[in-house]
């Protein structure tokens, strides 16, 4: 059984590499935040020391009560000024995570948008879903409630304990010596096991995930053909692994969390044993016990409120990781300006494929050095039985797919050297396949040259023969279509996609069974108009219905992965040979 295809994961420096890019950019806004942070960490080591004092002043017997009063409203006042720091703090630092998290979630859709269709293919729907919104909702649940926790809880930690060093090292030492025996080995197991755990649980989440959005789409086949049961048992299973993933977390966390609370019991006991005794040789007062004692169990709360975050934390982390993953599968591309009305049209390109092989597995040849020149302007149609390879050659053009050996030349350029939009406007495809988005119908007709004029996009329509139904509709070429909007059959749909091609009006136009989904008058009133609309341009159709071939300049016949004839339709039903054959068979359908 194949083993299923993933999207990249990143590892750790990788990620924490874009985060702190991220940081970086919003320096003044994280600059706040940790001004905040330190604002609280104060107000918080002062309360342990504004205590130990009045601790001193009434272990001496000072009755002092000014100096009572003036420590007493000091407690008051950092308490309040620290927790209106804190309640600030937590909000500026969610509105620093909602910034970074935005621009993330910008990217994983625009990296989402620019994976390769081969890519997609392998590692299906479902996983990019799982990771351009699952993991996207995870990381912004943990944005808005962890993230700010975290950071406030870790500064807060250092600064308490850097208060109980100020304090007295001695106990400090005491303490924290203390806290590192109990508590080092369950955080050394969490440190090397946990993080493996999360990341296991969030890829078992979307798989969960893929596994569901494949059923739902595929439920009409799985009725019509009576496996809706051995689905069932698929999604139990994937749901059966995603329980066992999360109960090992939670075993994860369970084991962390008794660790840390002995520790700190026992660098609390350890400071009261340690400044007992040297409260005994008057070695400190008892105030600086008191204080001493206050940041140890002050300690507690910030360490309290990340274990109690480490689940959200972990997960935060695995899915920052999937989502850096996809980022980074992505090389960023520079866009360039869209076509112009003024430069619409481009001149035909010629074609050379030299020693062309692909396999879509390893030992299963699908092409095998296929030799092929196409002059610039030239029609060609190319014909074959069913698993010739003639989709598959369709998809090496416009580089869904990459070849295993050979090359591919496009008006004098390796195909590998065209990115961005200068390939969708030098070689575009028209699979049978289409989608038309929730947009008016003019700008899907224009997605790929938004700069198009409404007299561009009517006569695109008008030439694929839909004017005549989107003339009928309320707001013309300005209505809205899609699912939620005027619903659009697949033959329409199909008009609409031949219509955006013929406006964008590439160099070189790849029709594979673009008009399947029209009916015959249709489909033959169609080819004929976008025949007239082509032509000086280079088209390659891939075919199954043979009339075409009649019409074209080149006739290119593929039989088990190999170019076994080639000419005009004239001279190749002259020859008698492979092409004479099928268009034998189908006239013969034809009279039938």
């Amino acid at each position: 059984m194949t083993a299923p295809h993933h999207l990249p994961i990143a590892d750790g420096a990788t990620t924490w590499r874009h985060v702190r890019s991220l940081l970086r950019e919003r320096r003044r806004a994280a600059a706040i935040v940790v001004g905040l942070s330190i604002i609280v960490t104060v107000a918080s080591a002062a309360i342990p020391l504004l205590i130990g004092a009045a601790v001193d002043l009434a272990v001496d017997g000072d009755q002092d009560r000014d100096r009572l009063a003036w420590l007493a409203g000091g407690v008051v006042a950092v308490s309040i000024g620290g927790a209106f720091s804190q309640m600030i703090g937590r909000y500026r630092a969610a509105q620093l995570g909602e910034s970074i998290l935005d621009e993330l979630r910008r990217a994983v859709y625009d990296a989402v948008v620019q994976l390769p269709a081969s890519t997609v293919e392998r590692v299906g729907t479902g996983e990019l879903v799982a990771r351009a919104t699952g993991d996207v909702e995870v990381l912004a649940n943990a944005t808005r409630s962890t993230v700010p926790m975290l950071f406030i809880g870790s500064v807060l930690s250092v600064g308490l304990t850097i208060g109980l060093v100020v304090t007295d090292y001695r106990l400090a030492i005491a303490g924290i010596i203390a806290a590192i025996v109990v508590a080092y080995p369950g955080v050394r197991w969490y440190a090397r096991h946990a993080p493996p755990r999360y990341a296991h649980q969030r890829q078992v989440e979307g798989e969960r995930s893929a596994a569901l959005l494949e059923t739902y789409n595929g439920r009409q086949t799985l009725w019509a053909f009576g496996g809706a049961l051995d689905a069932t048992h698929r999604l139990e299973a994937h749901g059966t692994a995603a329980v066992a993933a999360g109960l090992s977390t939670t075993a994860a966390r369970n084991r962390l969390r008794p660790a840390l609370r002995i520790g700190q019991g026992a660098s609390l006991a350890a400071v009261l044993i340690v400044g007992a005794l040297l409260l005994d040789d008057d070695a400190l007062t008892a105030g600086t016990v008191t204080a001493a004692t206050f940041f140890m169990l002050r300690l507690m709360d910030p360490v309290s409120m990340l274990v109690e975050q480490l689940d959200a934390i972990q997960q935060a982390q695995a899915a920052l990781a999937r989502i850096i993953g996809v980022i980074d599968a992505v090389e960023a591309e520079t866009p360039g300006a869209p076509p112009s009305a003024d430069d619409r049209r481009r001149a035909p390109a010629a074609i050379e494929l030299r020693g062309l092989g692909f396999s879509y597995r390893p030992g299963v040849p699908v092409l095998v050095d296929v030799d092929l020149d196409i002059a610039a302007g030239t029609r060609v149609v190319v014909v074959g039985p069913s698993g010739a390879g003639k989709s598959t050659l369709a998809r090496l053009l416009c580089a869904i797919e990459e070849p295993d050996h050979g090359s591919i030349t496009i008006a004098g350029r390796a195909l590998e050297e065209i990115d961005g939009p200068d390939r969708s406007q030098t070689i575009a495809l028209v699979a049978q396949e289409t989608h038309v988005f929730e947009r008016s119908i003019a700008e899907n007709v224009a997605l790929g040259r938004p700069g198009a004029t409404r007299a561009d996009i009517v006569e695109a329509l008008r030439v694929v023969g839909a004017m005549g139904w989107v003339d009928d509709l309320e707001d013309d070429i300005d209505t809205i279509v899609g699912t939620e909007h005027e619903a659009i059959t697949a033959a329409r749909a199909q008009q609409l996609n031949l219509a955006r091609i013929l406006c964008l009006d590439p160099a070189v136009l790849v029709l594979d069974e673009a008009t399947a989904d029209l009916d015959p008058l249709t489909a033959t009133a169609t080819e004929r108009h976008v025949d007239e609309a082509l032509r000086g341009r280079t088209v390659i159709t891939i075919a199954h219905r043979l009339d075409t071939a009649a019409r074209a300049d080149l006739v290119v016949v593929i039989d088990e992965g190999r170019i076994v004839d080639q000419g005009t339709h004239g001279d190749l039903v002259a020859a008698g040979g492979a092409y004479a054959d099928l268009w034998a068979s189908w006239s013969r359908s034809r009279e039938g």
